[in-house]
C-alpha cells in the first residue's frame, strides 16, 4: 500500500510540473502573439490605461492564481486549527508524562548498595579460587 502511496505522489509531481511547463509555455506564446495595446477601461473609474494585451492576459492570470491560493488557504484554515489543538495536546501530554516518569523515580527507593563484591568481580575470585584450590581426594 506504502508503494502504490509513492508512486501515485511521483507521479502527481510529474504531472504537476508538466502542466506547469505547458501554461508557462502558453504565457510566452501570449506575450509573443499579442503585443498590439489595448485599452482597459473600467465603468465606474472614468479613467483609461492602456497596455499591451499580453500584459493584461498575464495580470489576470497571475490575478486568478493569486486568488487561488487565497481560497485554498482559507479553506484550509480548520485543518490548520485542528493541527494546532493536536500540538497544544501533545505538548501537553510530554509534560504530563515527564511529571510523571519525575515523580515516579523520586518515590522509586534507592537501590541497595552491594553488599559483597561486583558480579564480575566475584566470578574473578571464583575462578581464582578453583586454580589455587587443591582437589578432593578421590580414594
Amino acid at each position: 500500500m506504502h508503494v502504490v502511496t509513492v508512486a501515485w505522489l511521483s507521479a502527481m509531481r510529474f504531472l504537476a510540473r508538466a502542466l506547469f511547463l505547458v501554461f508557462l509555455l502558453l504565457g510566452v506564446l501570449i506575450a509573443v502573439s499579442n503585443t498590439e495595446r489595448t485599452e482597459l477601461a473600467l465603468w465606474p473609474i472614468p479613467h483609461t490605461v492602456v497596455l499591451p494585451l499580453y500584459l493584461l492576459v498575464l495580470v489576470v492570470l497571475l490575478l486568478g492564481v493569486l486568488a487561488g491560493l487565497g481560497l485554498g488557504w482559507w479553506a484550509g484554515r480548520h485543518h490548520r486549527r485542528h493541527a494546532r489543538g493536536r500540538r497544544r495536546e501533545i505538548q501537553r501530554l510530554e509534560r504530563e508524562v515527564e511529571e510523571l516518569q519525575s515523580a515516579l523515580a523520586a518515590a522509586r527507593p534507592a537501590p541497595p548498595a552491594p553488599v559483597g563484591p561486583a558480579p564480575r568481580e566475584q566470578r574473578a575470585i571464583e575462578r581464582q579460587t578453583a586454580l589455587v584450590a587443591p582437589e578432593p581426594f578421590k580414594g
